[in-house]
């Protein structure tokens, strides 16, 4: 199971949407998939999915039975949901939303979730293996939340093999990501856990855009961080931001040289080979 975490230094700039693509996309070509709502301030994953029935299960709900250690761990399919998925396709899709939001209130100071002997973290830190374990999919998608707490650090640095990192063009973003994938590239790794690789994922409105000097400037401290650490740096180019959902059935099975594709097809045709290698 490859794991792959989705993060922005700042919110609202697409990362959600474009995992919710990603999934979907992995289904049509017959992967299993895991989606994990980890944005527990403002989660909003299930939103991005047609048919996910409200559920009273979630990460929040489980991390707290799975650290209470009173019972066996949690059943994991109380706390997912199945999105629908053609059946045709081959591939399924499993949601673990963040959960409801009476659990959102309180919820770090009782997992401590930034203690790394806390039953709350130790219980997300063995979260991924029970999944690869129970459900064997192909890959587990992470929504990270935004910003660089702790919460992030576990989701980026622990749990993933690659990191999904979202930018836009604006200077707090271009020098919040300088600096998260600082940290990211220097944080000592599990063990048994190959270097990280970091995609920059870049949904531009506009190519002038590439342009700007401060995004310019940027771009070129990143590859070069990259260049300087055992991790990997590569940017990509997503353009333009939109939804996918109506391209997926075109990039099913497609090798992204039809002439009937669309840029924003071709952007993500792009986007997925260079997050998931060998599909």
């Amino acid at each position: 199971m490859e794991t792959v975490a989705f993060y922005s230094y700042k919110s609202g700039v697409g990362r959600s949407g474009i995992l919710a693509n990603a999934a979907r996309f992995l289904t049509t070509i017959g992967k299993g998939v895991v989606a994990l709502d980890c944005d527990f301030e403002a989660p909003g994953l299930p939103d991005k999915f047609d048919g996910v029935r409200k559920s009273a299960g979630g990460a929040i709900p489980y991390l707290m039975a799975a650290a209470d250690g009173t019972a066996s761990p949690p059943a994991l399919g109380e706390h997912m949901t199945s999105v629908p998925i053609a059946a045709e396709s081959g591939g399924w899709l499993r949601l673990m939303p963040a959960g409801p939001a009476a659990h959102l209130q309180g919820f770090g100071g009782w997992l401590r979730l930034t203690d790394s002997s806390g039953p709350g973290f130790m219980a997300l830190r063995d979260l991924p293996a029970r999944i690869a374990d129970e459900l064997r999919p192909h890959y587990l998608l992470i929504d990270a939340c935004a910003g660089m707490s702790e919460l992030w650090g576990l989701a980026t640095t622990v749990l993933a093999d690659t990191v999904a990192c979202v930018c836009t063009t604006d200077q707090e973003a271009v020098d919040g990501t300088v600096t998260a994938v600082k940290a990211l590239l220097a944080a000592p790794r599990p063990a048994n856990r190959k270097p990280i690789r970091i995609v920059l994922v870049l949904p531009l409105k506009t190519l002038e855009q590439t342009q700007d000097p401060v995004f310019a400037a940027g771009l070129m401290k990143l590859m070069e961080i990259g260049r300087s650490s055992k991790g990997s740096v590569s940017a990509l180019l997503a353009l333009p931001p939109g939804d996918a959902m109506g391209i997926l059935e075109t990039l099913a099975g497609s090798d992204g040289k039809s002439g009937e594709m669309s840029l924003l097809d071709k952007a993500y045709i792009e986007l997925f080979h260079e997050l998931f290698p060998g599909i």
